[in-house]
């Protein structure tokens, strides 16, 4: 955003505030200057008069020009197309240092050209230092200031100047223009912002005589127009100056206007030929007109006339094209509230026009009566042009912003205590409406309409602190608080951590897969999938179409990656979630092995094989103690293999070594070796449930200080009862000083239905030693349980 000194006192008298003072200030509320250039004219730079102008006797494109400046009368010889009699020109003096056309240095010396002397130069803005504003001379006019002839140019009012470039955030769409960040300035320095008065020079024809507007249905647009006669229109040098800065000067020199004015007021300005909006079959001498707004398919609100579309307002319009003498123009100021537009140019992908859609999408001035009136007066001022008397104004109420707060709430927000008094000053200041309760502690805050940034109290407290300055506000120490470590997400961390770190020294390697899956793939292991409601609308590859619901595929993946690299001991864990067939996550731990346990090594020449105990082994010294449950005669395997993943029996697990792990009276997961029709050698799997709730500090409990006795006995019993049932109808009988029970050895040789299963029975006493008759009591206990549940009998 460019601004000068000179453009901010269009609005606000900043003649008693220094540059530096003014750059440090716009910093300090958040309005960052960029850069800050100082416009220095040479010295020996005045103003001359062209007295008249004859050819060059000698050279077809050169002119002998006599000039005043002042001292005198110089006889000048100029190239320039654009010279001419009666004109103000710059005029540099002998001994004045310029700059040619390759930006060097110049010193202006009397000389002869082509036999013709020649006592000066009269200079174009880029020798003078200045952006290139024609391809001639720079011509003065009243724009520049009070021009007396013999004058130095530095003195006047345009050139005694600093170009500041300002950053604007995209929130501050209201700081777009120069009267925005004259808003801020006149509330810094608490000076009195100058209003845009209404335009004079009308003429009595009404405008509705003139030009109708129809509309369709309810727009959310604003739109404001009038209506101008031009007999002589051009770009003064102020407004062409100001837009060579900003590289957005044109030869057009009605949209030189429509973009200075947009420019210093933030209204968006636009115009349209009278001739382009005759109604169809007026006279050719008829001033009838009419616009026709309503709203595209795409939801864009555009304006038509005789079935051309002239403009999508806030989005694209075409460059007006008209003559600088004779015409008549429609002139339009118009407001999108940038939130809408915002989401139609998105949702559309309409064709934009960037500079428009960059003040429209961010938050254009509403008040399109500043706009108009300033570009009006602006062509009064410095073009010979009439007015019609009266507008159409295209507007619909809009809710007021309103935020409802306490002073306690805005001070504890800036963390320092302001007076009432200084906060509502500095609200007022900056156009914001403050009404108090009764009771003084709630106040009423209704924000600017042009202040599209403002939302919350949060707001209000960032407006106050940047205009009261951050380095107002006294400074405290820093509080240091430890907050409380031991949060739930950090325990389940540290848990998921244990586990990790229990399998890695266990020589396994920890494995991170992606959440997606192939729906083929699930559906060949019989696994289930998402419901197609739920399904992926987007996968990243078509392999991987659908979210995994078990952890095992993945892994039988990389084991077969890793087996067809040459790795005969393969030993995989993961962590991560899965998904259930309505899409609700949980979370997993897998353990995969496969091949051999232990290398080819002294004393396993063959090396060592994983099976089902030395895999559950591992698996208990991880996650603890846990009962194991044959899976496929389970009473409850439907629901146990549907809460994992499977789609009724599992054919890729083994079906004679799998089981249920339990843990008391819940099953968390299983254990099984993969089915050999996989064709991976001695595989096996476990995945368990993590705990969503961290694991508990352990707590040490009393134990015995007396030695354990053991019992060992013999029973025949049916071999269709699984072991784990014996366990817990030994210690659910609560046998005097029964402490476990574990098996050792099973014969099934010429028993039939029956095995003869061995197991040990631990007993222990917290009270003292236990004596002979109190051991075959408990055991005999054991064997009235054995007999009376399960019909077994002592072996003899």
């Amino acid at each position: 955003m460019i601004i000068t000194k000179h453009l901010l006192s269009k609005f606000v008298d900043v003649s008693a505030i220094s540059c530096e003072e003014l750059c440090s200030r716009l910093n300090s509320i958040g309005l960052e200057v960029e850069s800050l250039t100082h416009i220095k004219i040479p010295h020996k730079v005045v103003v001359g008069k062209v007295l008249s102008k004859t050819p060059h006797p000698n050279a077809d494109k050169l002119n002998v020009c006599d000039v005043d400046v002042g001292s005198g009368v110089l006889q000048i010889v100029c190239g320039a197309k654009n010279v001419a009699k009666d004109q103000f020109v710059a005029v540099a003096l002998e001994g004045a240092v310029v700059c040619n056309a390759k930006g060097e240095k110049l010193e202006i010396k009397r000389a002869k050209l082509r036999d013709v002397e020649s006592c000066g130069m009269i200079c174009s803005s880029v020798e003078l230092g200045l952006p290139k504003i024609n391809d001639g001379i720079m011509v003065l006019d009243k724009s520049a200031g009070t021009l007396v002839i013999g004058r130095e140019l530095r003195e006047l009012e345009l050139f005694d100047n600093y170009v500041i470039e300002v950053s604007i955030t995209p929130n501050r769409g209201d700081c777009l223009s120069v009267l925005g960040i004259a808003r801020d300035i006149s509330a810094c320095f608490d000076l009195r912002l100058k209003t845009i008065s209404d335009t004079d020079n009308i003429l009595s024809i009404g405008l509705g005589r003139v030009l109708g507007v129809l509309t369709e249905n309810k727009l959310y647009s604003h739109l404001l127009y009038r209506i101008v006669e031009i007999k002589e229109l051009y770009t003064p040098l102020s407004i062409a100056l100001i837009l060579a800065y900003m590289e957005t000067l044109k030869d057009n020199a009605m949209q030189n206007f429509l973009e200075y004015a947009t420019h210093m007021t933030g209204v968006i300005l636009n115009a349209y030929r009278l001739d382009e909006c005759r109604l169809r079959g007026a006279d050719s001498n008829s001033l009838q007109a009419q616009l026709y707004i309503k709203k595209e398919e795409s939801g864009i609100e555009i304006v038509c006339a005789q079935d051309k579309i002239l403009s999508h307002i806030g989005v694209s319009c075409d460059e007006i094209t008209c003559n600088v003498k004779s015409e008549i123009l429609i002139l339009e100021a118009s407001y999108v509230p940038p939130l809408t537009i915002s989401e139609i140019i998105y949702e559309s992908k309409a064709v934009c026009k960037p500079s428009l859609v960059y003040r429209s999408t961010r938050g254009s001035n509403p008040n399109l009566d500043q706009g108009m009136n300033f570009l009006c007066q602006g062509m009064l001022e410095y073009c010979d042009v009439l007015l019609y008397s009266g507008m159409h104004n295209i507007t619909h109420h809009t809710q007021e912003r309103k935020i409802k707060t306490t002073f306690q709430t805005i001070n504890h927000i800036i963390g320092n205590t302001l007076s009432r008094e200084e906060m509502t000053e500095i609200l007022k200041r900056l156009n914001f409406e403050i009404d108090v309760t009764c009771d003084e502690n709630f106040f009423m805050v209704t924000v600017p309409n042009y202040r599209h940034d403002i939302g919350n109290m949060q707001d209000l407290a960032e407006e106050i602190l940047r205009i009261f300055g951050i380095d107002s506000i006294c400074s405290k120490p820093l509080a240091f608080r430890e907050n409380f470590a031991l949060s739930s997400c950090y325990g389940l961390h540290k848990y998921r951590r244990r586990l990790a770190n229990a399998l890695l020294a266990q020589g396994l390697y920890e494995c991170i897969h992606y959440v997606f899956a192939s729906s083929k793939e699930l559906e060949e292991y019989g696994l289930v999938q998402i419901d197609s409601e739920l399904a992926l609308l987007n996968p990243i590859v078509s392999e991987l179409d659908t979210l995994r619901t078990s952890l095992i595929p993945h892994m039988i993946a990389s084991s077969r990656r890793n087996l067809n690299l040459g790795y005969k001991s393969i030993g995989l864990f993961e962590i991560g979630v899965v998904y259930d067939q309505k899409r609700k996550e949980s979370e997993r731990l897998n353990v995969f092995v496969c091949g051999d346990k232990e290398g080819e090594h002294y004393p396993y020449p063959k090396g060592q094989k994983w099976d089902i105990f030395s895999f559950c082994a591992l698996i208990k010294g991880v996650i603890g103690d846990f009962n194991l449950q044959n899976a496929f005669d389970h009473p409850q395997k439907a629901q146990n293999f549907a809460k994992f993943g499977f789609v009724g029996d599992p054919h890729i697990l083994h079906p004679h070594q799998s089981g249920f792990v339990y843990r008391g009276n819940e099953c968390i997961g299983f254990i099984a070796k993969l089915h050999p029709k996989l064709d991976i050698p001695q595989s096996f799997v476990c995945e368990v449930e993590l705990d969503p709730t961290p694991q508990v500090l352990a707590h040490a409990k009393e134990f015995s200080k007396y030695q354990k006795s053991q019992r060992d006995l013999t029973i025949l019993i049916d071999s269709r009862i699984a072991f784990y049932r014996i366990r817990e109808a030994l210690l659910e009988a609560k046998i005097p000083y029964l402490l476990n029970v574990y098996p050792m050895d099973i014969f099934t040789q010429g028993l039939d239905s029956q095995v003869a299963l061995s197991l040990r029975l631990v007993l222990q006493s917290m009270e003292g030693t236990l004596q002979e008759q109190d051991l075959v009591a408990s055991t005999q206990s054991a064997l009235s349980v054995l007999e009376k549940a399960f019909g077994a009998k002592l072996k003899v």
